[in-house]
């Protein structure tokens, strides 16, 4: 009976670069994860689209995607703040009235310097928002590439608030 002599080094080569093709397949999936979930849930940096408490009462709100302004409503909702946000791209408008709006509102909503390596926000006082008013802050952006412009408008409306019915125009 003859024996047929295998290679037994053959085997464990084809394995060896099976097993370091799938170790470095893992190291590659580790290393995405490491770097893609936490740009993708905003760790490290503000999110998206972010409405933050501070200890003073004041709300900042950043804003970075102009998709889902019902994320920055909820957002407010969820601080007590009843609210309006309308993203519109430029050459859009809401029909208006929508409401009935009080006047000089100047102090509701401020801007200022970020700190250093901070974000840029809209800071919002909420104490200047009475029971049965509503934030109504309407948002016109345009982006050209990496280019981004964005100008809003914001009111206090007492009594209801109605729908936005888009309508061609300027802010």
């Amino acid at each position: 009976m003859t024996m047929i002599e295998q290679e037994p080094a053959s085997v464990p080569v084809r394995w060896r670069r099976r097993w370091l093709g799938l170790a470095g397949l893992g190291t590659t999936v580790a290393a995405a994860l490491a770097i893609g979930v936490p740009v993708l849930l905003g760790q490290g940096a503000t999110p998206a689209n972010a409405v933050i408490r501070e200890p003073d009462g004041s709300i900042k709100i950043y804003i970075r995607d102009y998709r889902h302004p019902e994320v920055i409503e909820r957002q407010l909702r969820n601080l007590g703040v009843q609210a309006n946000v309308i993203f519109l791209p430029t050459g859009k408008q809401c029909k208006e009235p929508r409401g009935t709006y009080l006047p000089d509102n100047r102090a509701l909503l401020t801007t200022e310097p970020p700190a250093e390596g901070e974000d840029a926000y809209w800071r919002l006082h909420p104490e200047q928002i009475k029971p049965g008013q509503t934030f109504v802050y309407t948002m016109w952006y345009e982006e050209h590439g990496d280019n981004r412009m964005a100008s809003a408008r914001f009111w206090v409306a007492t009594g209801p608030v109605a729908p936005c019915e888009v309508v061609p125009g300027r802010p």
